[in-house]
């Protein structure tokens, strides 16, 4: 998405147009009625976009207050955006599986680090499927501490013996805490993510810490049909207008390439909004 458009998504409205009156309608049902769904609760507690959100999201469950409160949790959980969501959440699931068995044909420990796992439910997913086909030592990390409980306890659930911890998934010093890993995860990160030199950079920053032939495992969003209602009506995890960067999948390819990594599979969901790529390190 060009960066003007993003920006004209963050700037206010004319007083006179009818979008700014739709949107200040959207904006007052969630305050009110809104808040009998637990979805849009958790949104507008810790923002729309947040880990705990997405946990919610991916358990695809309707909860609320009354009969009503579930209803609109269920409408609110249909909506394409978060369709997509779990459609990507499947897709990751099925690729950190079948990254993980192929490198334990080498033989060894497989080390998973997923840097910004949220409530690390398709991570934690994948680690149950692999099972005891294959040794694996995994570290799930986040900066933000609910999300590190939320993980945790989705572990426990699961009886899953992982490593969730907080850490800053752009910090030099964190990533270096981590050594040398078999397969990276950065899951819904860049999307939430405006600066492309950071988004960039950090990819060499991953490389970093792979070994090479290792893999990572990354989404994409090139598109998405709620584009401005999310950005006049939503907040994010920051408390500022939730407007999303868009990147076109071949941007992404090109930085991978230009940080070391072969471009080995991409795929897109089937709404077209989000996509999953795998690249290997040269």
């Amino acid at each position: 998405m060009p960066v003007q458009n993003l920006e004209a998504l963050s700037r206010p409205l004319p007083a006179w147009h009818p979008k700014r009156w739709y949107f200040a309608l959207a904006r007052g049902l969630l305050q009110t009625v809104g808040r009998l769904s637990k979805g849009i609760r958790i949104g507008l507690e810790h923002g729309f976009d947040s880990g705990v959100m997405l946990d919610h999201v991916y358990a695809n469950r309707a909860e609320g207050t009354g009969f009503l409160g579930r209803a609109i949790d269920r409408a609110y959980l249909n909506a394409a955006g978060w369709a997509g969501i779990r459609n990507r959440g499947a897709l990751l699931e099925a690729r950190i599986v079948g990254t993980i068995m192929r490198a334990a044909e080498a033989g060894g420990v497989v080390r998973v680090a997923d840097l910004a796992c949220g409530g690390g439910r398709y991570a934690l997913n994948a680690l149950a499927r692999v099972g005891r086909r294959a040794a694996v030592a995994a570290t799930l990390r986040d900066y933000r501490t609910e999300n590190v409980e939320t993980a945790r306890a989705n572990a426990t659930r699961l009886g899953i013996n992982a490593t969730i911890e907080q850490g800053d998934a752009f910090a030099d010093a964190d990533l270096d805490r981590l050594g040398t890993v078999d397969v990276a995860v950065v899951s819904g990160l860049h999307e939430i993510v405006d600066d492309d030199a950071r988004v960039k950079n950090h990819v060499r920053q991953v490389a970093r810490i792979l070994k090479p032939g290792g893999t990572l495992l990354l989404t994409v969003q090139p598109d998405h049909p709620q584009l401005e209602f999310i950005a006049r009506v939503l907040r994010s995890h920051t408390g500022k207008a939730w407007a999303m960067r868009l990147r076109p999948m071949e941007l992404t390819r090109r930085w991978l390439e230009a940080a070391g990594f072969v471009v080995e599979h991409a795929e897109m969901e089937p709404l077209g909004i989000f996509g999953v790529v795998r690249a290997r390190k040269a």
